[in-house]
């Protein structure tokens, strides 16, 4: 499946329009039309920025073969497809070097490191990518609706771990309820803001960019950097790196849930 098509379906998948099975369902049947094996959306999201000189027929293929099944309207494509679009030209502009970065944390991911180890590098390369002071990965807490500074980085990192933010507080809360990333130049024109924030950690945030980590079934948490070095401000590039390494951390830790399940039955 190339780029366009996994990024279709992706969104169609996240919006709730269509299911998994009719995705699966579909792509198979696209497989057979031009080709090509089919792959489910369990694939890897790094193999989103490895394609991009494939065919460029497939996102209408897709997206016809969805209307004949009636799994999808015209009007419900249509803005799908210029979000789809917008996002593979955003791909396409990113730097190889900042590409390769990715890349590597795809690889890094399907290797034998901890869930962890292969967090933390996650989180090590999101600041790289971006060029900020800090960051964290912050995982949801089903049982408070908390969010739980798990995988922090930055001045007082170790000081960090385990501090929680009460339920629907902050931008972080806001992002993880709302399903949307926030890029907030300066933090404190924002009423989402949580002041309390700069108490706990010990790091003035003036400017922040915070991206949801969602599986396929459930929300996760999100992942959050702050202030760009030399004062410099977030850009679209920033969040749509991002918002892949969100995609892989979601894929880490669920490799690991699935491996702990597979350990406790046997």
């Amino acid at each position: 499946m190339n780029i366009n098509s996994h990024l279709l379906g992706d969104h169609l998948i996240r919006m709730g329009i269509i299911t998994e099975a009719q995705l699966e369902e579909v792509l198979a049947l696209q497989a057979r039309i031009d080709g090509q094996p089919a792959v489910g959306p369990e694939s890897n999201p790094a193999e989103l920025i490895t394609k991009t000189r494939e065919k460029e027929n497939a996102p209408s293929m897709l997206g016809q073969l969805l209307l004949e099944k009636n799994y999808i309207t015209r009007d419900i494509l249509d803005p799908v497809l210029a979000m789809q679009n917008r996002q593979v030209r955003e791909l396409r502009m990113l730097s190889s070097e900042k590409l390769a970065l990715v890349i590597q944390i795809g690889f890094l991911i399907n290797s034998t490191q901890s869930l962890v180890g292969v967090l933390s590098l996650i989180m090590k390369y999101a600041n790289i990518v971006t060029d900020t002071q800090a960051s964290t990965l912050m995982l949801l807490d089903e049982s408070t609706g908390e969010l739980v500074f798990s995988v922090p980085t930055g001045p007082r990192a170790d000081n960090l771990k385990d501090i929680r933010i009460p339920k629907d507080k902050g931008v972080a809360g806001w992002v993880l309820e709302n399903q949307q990333y926030v890029l907030l130049e300066d933090v404190k024109t924002d009423p989402r803001f949580y002041p309390g924030i700069d108490e706990l950690t010990g790091l003035e945030t003036r400017s922040l960019l915070c991206v949801p980590i969602r599986s396929k079934r459930k929300n996760i948490g999100v992942l959050e950097v702050i202030n760009k070095n030399g004062g410099r401000e977030f850009t679209d590039d920033d969040a749509l790196l991002l918002n892949l390494f969100s995609q892989q951390a979601a894929i880490a830790i669920e490799n690991a849930l699935l491996f702990d399940r597979l350990k406790n039955n046997r």
